[in-house]
């Protein structure tokens, strides 16, 4: 059928941008083509075009001032499926806001109606695309139709304007010697963790030409949980799409990672009211050995990062479970903590110790004399607080875990007088961990340094258990532990009833320490 494309991607990029034209917009596209709904994607055929209306009018509303708006300018090159259905045509293209020229990609199908828009996407190029690498490429945008945190898009052609281009006027912050180059450990790919995905991503799967690429993968279909998103891999699981040689069979694709959990890790975001703050998980094996460029010099990266995240955000800041204070305060707290738990002059227990005394100080309103504090003897704690606190590491160690059922359950009874021996990796995760706002936001500054304390004595179990140096099984545990918060499910467990209302305090801190 010979298609006539340039009226109708002038009628396509005419509707997309007027709010009333929905409806047109809607009888534009043929039935397999994905069109936004409220959440994300259906295909034409699965939309209420009432629905569909209503939704282009509230989206191009909202971004009036920041949505792109595109005019063609000529053709620069086609080319037909073999039956002659279908057809892909690519433009030289204008986004005016900018005044940016951009290469689009336009793929056409024939219906019973006429030729209907099947997909519409930027491309870096001019692609000798298929109907079907044009119709993949374009779904691989599909995560900045969800997002909440930019315009929304009101097609999968303002999604890839808006990866490409749109930058949130964001500012980062991390710790100063944050570092991370992925070195294809494909640790993320294997440990044990869920990673749960939109609906869409089967869309995406589906799309992938795998009797070429990888034959045992052709009708993938991954599990729908209850909560109607799809189980990409479960605990236990090595992730499906991992090929032969340590590499995202997705990502080899596509050149890109269009998962949104994928894409963020080794990342970790936290809101804050200065902006971003960007910490790692010490799970990456090259995050916690400290290579490549500094966090703050992958600005960009960590801004395409951040359109998948979803950023911790406070529910106010507080000192102690009962003390708040403002953001100003709690940030030079935080601060203050991770320097002391950098200080390499000083045990990494001695460390923790300044840190439970610096807190108790400020509670107290009491002046911070840290030349005393290094001086003076641990707190000295009764043989029944020590087993109470000994009974509640035994419980953390009884929580099914793998890595942690390899640590025998007596707790050495002079767990007190013990130190690590990779300070400056216990020293990066304990800093981390702080610094991610798992534990802060959620609790307080006591609490979370609390939790710190906890992380330090069960590597010291594990010292005992695996030897010098820990093997990397040990420090993704700890990660997974911290940074990735689920200390708090096991702690849940684990603290006995009366600690409860202590662990917010700088005493039980000390306790601690001295068990």
């Amino acid at each position: 059928m010979p298609f006539e494309p340039e009226p109708l991607f002038d009628h396509f990029l005419g509707a997309l941008s007027n709010p009333v034209e929905g409806e047109r917009l809607y009888q534009m596209h043929a039935p397999s083509a994905l069109l936004r709904h409220p959440e994300g994607l259906k295909r034409a055929a699965e939309t209420d075009l009432a629905e569909y209306a209503a939704t282009h009018r509230t989206i191009n509303l909202q971004g009036a001032n920041v949505l792109p708006h595109f005019t063609r300018s000529e053709l620069l090159h086609k080319s037909e499926d073999a039956n002659g259905d279908k057809a892909v045509y690519c433009f030289d293209v204008t986004e005016t806001r900018e005044r940016r020229r951009i290469f689009t990609a336009l793929g056409i199908q024939a219906t019973g109606g006429g030729p209907r828009v099947g997909w519409a996407t930027l491309a870096p190029k001019i692609h000798d695309w298929s109907y079907a690498d044009g119709y993949l490429h374009s779904l691989a945008d599909y995560p900045w139709m969800r997002v909440s945190n930019l315009p929304r898009a009101r097609a999968l052609i303002d999604a890839s304007y808006l990866r490409q281009y749109w930058r949130p006027p964001v500012s980062f912050s991390s710790l100063p010697d944050a570092r991370f180059i992925c070195q294809m450990s494909t640790v993320c790919c294997k440990h044990d963790f869920e990673i749960v995905l939109p609906p869409e991503a089967q869309l995406l799967i589906d799309a992938i030409p795998w009797l070429t690429l990888q034959p045992r993968l052709e009708d993938t279909h991954l599990t729908q949980r209850l909560d109607g998103k799809l189980q990409l891999k479960a605990l236990n699981e090595t992730c499906r799409f991992l090929g032969s040689h340590g590499q995202c069979l997705i990502h080899q694709i596509l050149g890109r990672q269009p998962f949104g959990p994928c894409c963020v890790f080794p990342v970790a975001f936290a809101q804050t009211p200065d902006g971003i703050a960007v910490a790692l998980s010490p799970i990456c094996d090259g995050t916690r050995r400290g290579v490549g460029p500094t966090l703050l010099d992958r600005a960009e990266d960590l801004r395409e990062r951040l359109a998948h995240a979803e950023p911790r955000r406070p529910n106010g800041f507080r000192l102690t479970p009962a003390v708040e204070i403002s953001w100003e305060d709690f940030r030079d707290v935080e601060k203050a903590l991770c320097d002391v738990l950098a200080a390499e002059h000083l045990p990494m227990r001695r460390r923790l110790y300044l840190g439970s005394k610096v807190l108790g100080a400020l509670r107290d309103n009491e002046a911070i004399e840290t030349e005393r504090w290094l001086g003076e003897t641990m707190v000295v704690i009764t043989a029944q607080l020590r087993h109470a606190i000994h009974d509640m590491l035994t419980k953390i160690l009884a929580w099914d875990r793998a890595v942690l059922g390899t640590i025998p359950k007596a707790i050495p009874a002079a767990l007190y007088e013990k130190e690590v021996r990779e300070p400056e990796f216990i020293g990066q995760v304990l800093r981390n961990t702080l610094f991610s706002k798992t534990y802060s936001y959620a609790f307080d500054l006591t609490s979370a340094h609390n939790f710190l304390i906890v992380l330090y004595l069960i590597t010291l179990l594990m010292q005992e258990a695996a030897g010098h140096p820990l093997p990397d099984r040990m420090w993704r545990e700890l990660g997974s532990l911290g940074v990735h918060g689920l200390l708090k499910s096991v702690l849940h467990e684990g603290v006995p009833e009366g600690f409860r209302n202590l662990f917010g305090t700088a005493e039980f801190g000390l306790w601690m320490l001295s068990a």
